[in-house]
């Protein structure tokens, strides 16, 4: 069975805007290319157009999980004040719980945590590969860290604009 070059746009923009489990936009997108949906203002659930990373899809999910997350550790157990022990939060004073707190930065880092465009000089960055200036490798509970993988999504994230709503 094959599909006109429409039909396939079609149904590439509704898996993308739909909230589905099974199918979204990373799987439809190389039917059609990126670039045509990007081009015809295919969006998905959370706004971001096909092919930039989503800070609330792609990023949140990344960070709210724990350290014994059997996809891999996060930042929840020490930067959101709605857990017990948070004490990223209190020595370092970096809220990760919204977007624009994360962006408020910590301590040390300040508004440097995330520098849209530039993710090599991003704190965030620096902090999960062990290179910033002050303090150790996030996340503090690792091995393991984030995998390269996640890091990178992450750095597109912030070179892509780091965009976002601050509620996120």
């Amino acid at each position: 069975m094959s599909f006109s070059r429409s039909t396939l746009l079609l149904l590439a923009s509704l898996a993308c805007a739909l909230p589905l489990s099974s199918l979204g936009c990373s799987q439809v997108a190389p039917l059609v290319g990126s670039e045509q949906l990007r081009d015809a203002g295919v969006v998905d659930v959370t706004g971001a157009e096909v092919g930039q990373v989503s800070f609330a899809r792609d990023i949140r999910p990344i960070l709210e999980r724990l350290p014994t997350d059997p996809a891999g550790p996060g930042c929840k157990k020490c930067h959101y004040s709605s857990e017990a022990s948070h004490i990223g939060l209190d020595l370092g004073g970096l809220d990760l719980s919204s977007l624009g707190t994360l962006r408020q930065g910590g301590g040390t880092s300040g508004s440097k945590i995330v520098i849209p465009g530039n993710p090599a000089e991003s704190a965030i960055i620096q902090k999960l590969r062990g290179t910033y200036a002050f303090g150790t490798r996030m996340p503090k509970s690792g091995p393991p860290f984030l995998s390269e993988a996640e890091i990178e999504l992450i750095s597109t994230w912030i070179a892509q604009g780091a965009k976002g709503a601050d509620s996120e």
